[in-house]
């Protein structure tokens, strides 16, 4: 498919130019042959910025690029490097075709020198075709060519009039440059680090390239620098003879004492390795020399249906993460973009990022290593491909997406930050897509997914991989995209990869001087639905449309509300099984790709939502966590109790700090902050007489062990009103953590008052849905001992052993050296 020179590292020899001077002209390829561009001729070239990435509609998919340079003053080879493009690259040196490249994200470049003249004309065509059907595209662009992370998302497909039109990227979006060396270029470095007993082991692979027709006599000299500060480098040297025109693969393998583990940036640092080779041609002269980084780090998995377990350097872990799609417009993306990214994402706790159907830029990935960020890496693949298509389109598709994941793999395998490959993002076979109907049925895409998961760990087997997201793992939008978000604290995955709900940017964040800040807006807007306002959604599981808001400020903060109760709620459930049988928990998004109206906890210009700060609380590394049993959900968000059926809830100790472990105490205190119709003084006074505390030992456990259940609370609640559980954390007499739970006490069907409502409201309150429970006896007022799984250890008591939600958790006979004091300050109610 790919006529050209795969680069994934710059041949640094003899230096690098970058082109200058473009000029460019829209016309398709086929008329831009007719029409001899070529050779430079036709009308209507314009100076055009490259790196630059355009947008192609459905009117113009082609773009033609032109510039002129001299011979450059070099005895050598001269390669032209391009470093991306999307989709289908075509190039000419001086009307000679040079070949094509199909795919956005690698470098690739030919051999400039057989067609080289005094003066040069260099012309490149990109062609990016636009698909208004997501299920019968076939061209392999992942978030850029469907999805909700881009403009115009595939849910508002040709329902926007214009100017709204649906766009792909197209264009040179990355640097496009001559790189000068002798006749032995470097095609690929594969770097194999390992550890034999304690100490390191580094295996190195190189394919060589003979660009002369001659025979190359040469030698290959290996230098590795020890990530020891002074440290002398080692040095590995190998004859080499290649014929004319070949290629020639050389192993090289070195013993490197003492080597330092690379670990996630929560468990320790990030020691960084460099790889550099040196080919040199007849007579010792350096023809050219590629570098690389690398890393000691070790990844065990055992993922299949129904089970997962993952661990980095012998220490299982708990992925706290979020997805990660930082920009649509990839050339405006900066390593210091990507640092300060990174930096937000650690300071959210987050251990990963997965990266959605995309490959981003390898500065990101060099970042991630430094930072200690793990990385989920997918193939572009997102939705259907080639459904109903015809045999030829279906076969393009396949051998597209072959040979893509080849790049993807071979310019990635190197990165110590990249810890697991997924072939295709929310394929149509998977079950949650059941709803979709024949396309599901008939599995479209399954075999190839199942083809590119056996050549991921064929390519590459230090790392797991997958068929799909969404099978194994859940994409678990509760709440969102379908049921309540009631359900996601009965959800039992073992891998989460996206939770999460929209919500509106910040009233002064400069997004809305692109979607437009005009109040009223209609519940259908065309700019709301082209930024990515999901109606649907929003009027049936969200905080309800603009029509139902009184001004765009309670808007903002009702949805914003909504979204970091949802997205604690998931966090903190999904922790309390850490191990048992939940291994991650992925948010979506980190930031949103656009300005727009999205998943992002921060929007497109990086200003944070509410959400942000809540899920950084939620993934805390040492976290207690309030999880109510026997309650009815608010609309949109918050927690009812009935009063005939007893308050109950577990307070669950997670920890993920390796420095961290030992006996704690936990300490709360449940408390009605207001009494259904009382104001003024009375209110107050309420609130001090009604107060209830309660004091728990609790071991805590180790990083690298489940979550434990300190206690169970179960209190009888008669009076209507608004109450607050509290809970603290200590350890060797310091608090480490501190949370609370607000919720009401109302009889189901009994509107709430929209004075003091202790969750989240609409400006216009939906009346609440009926209870579920039935009515029964409410037991005396009591804190039991830690619940006991029958045969397990009572700290690991978890969720599968929970009652019926609509009952209250029962007090086990022992306590098992647990103490539990209660003391309630005034009989209850």
């Amino acid at each position: 498919m790919n006529d050209c020179l795969f680069l994934p590292l710059p041949q640094r020899s003899g230096g690098i130019r970058e082109l200058s001077g473009w000029e460019a002209v829209w016309m398709p390829l086929g008329e831009g042959e007719a029409e001899r561009l070529t050779v430079g001729r036709g009308a209507g070239w314009k100076p055009i910025e490259v790196p630059r990435q355009l947008a192609a509609r459905e009117e113009h998919q082609a773009i033609w690029y032109r510039t002129e340079f001299q011979r450059p003053d070099h005895s050598g080879r001269v390669l032209l490097r391009i470093g991306g493009a999307f989709l289908a690259t075509h190039a000419w040196l001086n009307g000679k075709l040079l070949g094509s490249h199909y795919g956005y994200f690698a470098p690739f470049g030919f051999d400039l020198t057989p067609y080289l003249k005094a003066e040069n004309l260099l012309v490149i065509c990109c062609e990016s075709p636009v698909e208004s059907q997501p299920d019968k595209k076939r061209h392999i662009m992942g978030i850029f060519n469907d999805g909700e992370l881009k403009p115009y998302p595939a849910s508002a497909y040709s329902s926007l009039p214009d100017p709204y039109r649906l766009e792909v990227p197209v264009g040179l979006w990355r640097p496009v440059g001559l790189e000068y060396i002798g006749p032995i270029a470097i095609d690929w470095m594969r770097l194999k680090p390992q550890f034999e007993a304690g100490d390191g082991r580094l295996e190195v692979e190189a394919r060589l390239r003979n660009l002369d027709g001659r025979q190359m006599d040469g030698q290959v000299e290996l230098v590795v620098s020890s990530a020891v500060e002074g440290a002398a480098p080692l040095r590995l040297h190998r004859e080499v003879r290649l014929g004319g025109g070949m290629e020639l693969t050389v192993s090289m393998r070195l013993a490197l004492p003492a080597a330092r583990r690379w670990e996630p940036w929560r468990f320790g640092e990030q020691p960084m390795y460099r790889a550099e080779m040196i080919a040199s041609a007849v007579g010792g002269v350096e023809s050219t020399r590629v570098e690389d980084a690398f890393a000691f780090r070790e990844i065990k998995w055992d993922i299949g249906a129904r089970r997962w377990s993952f661990a980095v350097n012998g220490r299982p872990m708990f992925l706290r993460g979020a997805c990660y799609a930082p920009a649509y417009r990839l050339d405006e993306l900066t390593p210091e973009r990507f640092e300060d990214d990174l930096r937000i994402a650690k300071e959210t706790n987050l251990d990963a990022l997965r990266i959605v159907a995309n490959v981003l830029p390898t500065e990101f990935y060099r970042r991630a290593d430094e930072a200690g960020m793990l990385l989920v890496q997918e193939l572009p693949l997102l939705g259907a491909y080639a459904y109903h298509a015809r045999g030829d389109d279906g076969r393009f598709f396949e051998a597209a997406a072959r040979e893509q994941q080849s790049e993807m793999v071979e310019l990635l395998r190197n990165r110590p930050s990249v810890a697991m490959w997924i072939a295709h993002d929310d394929p149509p076979w998977i079950a949650s897509n059941s709803d979709l109907g024949d396309v599901n049925a008939v599995r479209q895409n399954h075999s190839i997914d199942q083809e590119l998961r056996s050549a991921f760990e064929h390519l590459d087997p230090t790392r797991p991989a997958v068929a799909a997201a969404g099978d194994i793992d859940q994409h678990l939008l509760l709440g969102w995209e379908s049921g309540s978000w009631r359900e996601l604290a009965e959800a039992e995955p073992v891998m989460v990869t996206a939770f999460g709900a929209q919500s509106l940017p910040a009233m002064g964040s400069p997004v809305w001087e692109l979607i437009g800040s005009r109040w009223p807006v209609a519940d259908d807007d065309a700019a709301w639905r082209y930024a990515g306002f999901q109606p649907v959604n929003w009027a049936e599981r969200g905080v309800g449309l603009p029509s139902a808001h009184t001004s765009l400020e309670s808007y903002i903060d009702s949805s914003q509300a909504f979204q970091a109760g949802l997205v604690s709620l998931a966090a903190e459930h999904l922790r309390t099984r850490k191990f048992e049988s939940c291994w991650g928990a992925f948010a979506f998004h980190l930031v949103d790709p656009f300005p727009g109206i999205g998943f992002g906890l921060l929007d497109s210009a990086r200003q944070p939502k509410p959400a942000l700060d809540a899920l950084a609380r939620s993934f805390r590394p040492v976290r207690l966590i309030i999880e109510p049993l026997a309650f009815d959900p608010d609309r949109p968000f918050g927690i009812i109790q009935r009063p005939e059926v007893p308050f109950s809830a577990r307070i669950v100790v997670v920890n993920d700090d390796p420095e961290l472990a030992g006996s704690g105490v936990v300490r709360w205190t449940l408390m009605r902050e207001r009494r259904a119709g009382r104001r003024g003084v009375s209110r107050i006074a309420d609130a001090v007489q009604r107060k209830f505390s309660g004091t728990t030992d609790v071991e805590v456990p180790t990083a690298f062990e489940p979550a434990v259940n300190a206690t169970t609370l179960s209190v009888a609640l008669e009076v209507e009103g608004d109450y607050r559980l509290e809970a603290s954390l200590s350890v060797g007499g310091r608090e480490v953590d501190r949370t609370e739970l607000r919720f009401r006490v109302r009889r189901p069907g009994k509107p709430a008052s929209r004075k003091g409502r202790p969750e989240l409201r609409p400006r216009e309150p939906n009346p609440p849905r009926g209870g579920r429970g039935h009515r029964r006896p409410a037991p005396r007022w009591h804190s039991p001992g830690p619940a006991r799984r029958p045969g397990g250890d009572p700290r690991r008591a978890r969720a599968f052993s929970a009652p019926p939600r609509s009952a209250c958790w029962p007090a086990p006979a022992h306590s098992r050296g647990h103490r539990s004091t209660a003391r309630p300050r005034a009989p209850p109610a």
